[in-house]
């Protein structure tokens, strides 16, 4: 055994919780990070006795908590419990099921006589897979850009295709809001050679914040705080779910488009997602004892080439607009997509370099969307 902890050798592990700050099973999920400020703390109380030798009388120790950063590299199949935390939402599959279904090459649409496309859950701007039509090149994955109840629009194009059974759409792997569901989770810290095993007890999501860089791998970080630790010199994990193994998502392989347009010259976008949430004390509880929730704040900034006068004036004239984010694997298959249906731009700064190209930052806020009921929306290809 090693006499003290390498960093090359600690893992870190969640489990959700049914009951705040109860693991809800022995069987955690194993997480790729880049680094971590997850600790323990206590408040401290210090005497204000007044004393003639002058000298601190006591210090006491008060209230506990837990609160720090993971820091990561994006990547598909590991961080999808966590960040169902973070969004507060529940990860949803979409589908018709198998049932009649026609394809209209004028408006480029699927067509159905019975059911609804608005009841199944379809939103625009989803990616789905459409199996079981006569023409081939009606079949495969599109993305939807209109709804209605009977008609689901969608971005390729579409050959007449009369209505058949046996027919099917449905969203490529999951979809998740931001919502309202509070999950928390117990987090252990493996120091693996020395073993020592530190389990954080009921952490929320507090935040996440994501940056896409040109030349550079996604980076991202979440920011839990909790309830307590526990020390112990064997897991509490008796079995692990692997981390998934996908490469880390770059930005050479993504696409961003800004109301429903691809743009071609971001340097650079950054995406914070806060819930606003608090942890206190109450009279005879050493701990915290619930987490209280706050508003959410979805926000972020863009930095792109100064071109023309197109991204200004959404600025200037208060113009809502949307954003979203297509993070694609290596595989060439699979993704992640991050999408605010609804954003208003806060500012539209112009740096002027001596040197180089001008650049334009526009910060932005997310609000609610009125269609898909949030402000945020995040879909992973994996089911």
């Amino acid at each position: 055994m090693a006499s003290s902890a390498s960093g090359q050798r600690t893992g870190i592990r969640l489990v959700a919780e049914t009951d705040y700050g109860v693991p809800s099973s022995t069987t955690f999920q194993e997480l790729r990070f880049t680094g971590t400020s997850l600790n323990f703390k206590k408040e401290t109380l210090e005497s204000n006795e007044i004393r003639a030798d002058r000298q601190p009388a006591d210090v006491r120790h008060g209230m506990r908590s837990v609160g720090g950063d993971i820091s990561f590299e994006l990547s598909r199949g590991t961080f999808d419990e966590l960040l169902a935390g973070v969004l507060s939402g529940t990860w949803e599959s979409v589908t018709t099921g198998t049932v009649s279904l026609a394809a209209d090459a004028d408006d480029d649409t699927f067509v159905r006589a019975t059911g609804s496309f608005l009841a199944d859950g379809f939103l625009p701007g989803d990616e789905v897979q459409a199996l079981g039509f006569a023409t081939a090149g009606n079949n495969g994955r599109a993305k939807v850009t209109a709804v209605t109840a009977l008609a689901l629009t969608v971005d390729k194009t579409l050959v007449d295709d009369v209505a058949a059974a046996g027919r099917s759409v449905a969203l490529v792997g999951r979809r998740l809001k931001a919502g309202t569901v509070l999950k928390t989770f117990s987090v252990e810290r493996a120091f693996t050679d020395i073993n020592q095993y530190l389990l954080y007890r009921g952490c929320a999501a507090e935040s996440l914040k994501l940056s896409v860089k040109p030349s550079d791998i996604v980076t991202g970080s979440v920011t839990l705080l909790g309830k307590d630790m526990v020390v112990a010199t064997a897991s509490h994990a008796t079995s692990l779910t692997p981390a998934g193994t996908g490469a880390p998502f770059d930005s050479f392989t993504g696409a961003l488009r800004e109301s429903g347009q691809v743009l071609a010259s971001v340097t650079g976008v950054d995406i914070d997602f806060a819930n606003g949430r608090t942890t206190q004390g109450t009279i005879g509880e050493v701990s915290p004892s619930e987490v209280h929730e706050g508003g959410i704040t979805a926000s972020g900034s863009m930095t792109l080439y100064f071109k023309d006068g197109t991204m200004v004036r959404r600025f200037v004239d208060e113009e809502e607009s949307s954003l979203e984010v297509v993070l694609k694997d290596i595989n060439g298959t699979d993704f992640h997509r991050l999408y605010m249906p609804r954003i208003k731009y806060t500012g539209a700064d112009l740096d002027n370099p001596k040197n180089g190209p001008v650049i334009l930052t526009m910060p932005f806020t997310a609000l609610r969307d009125p269609v898909s009921g949030t402000c945020f929306i995040y879909q992973r290809s994996n089911p």
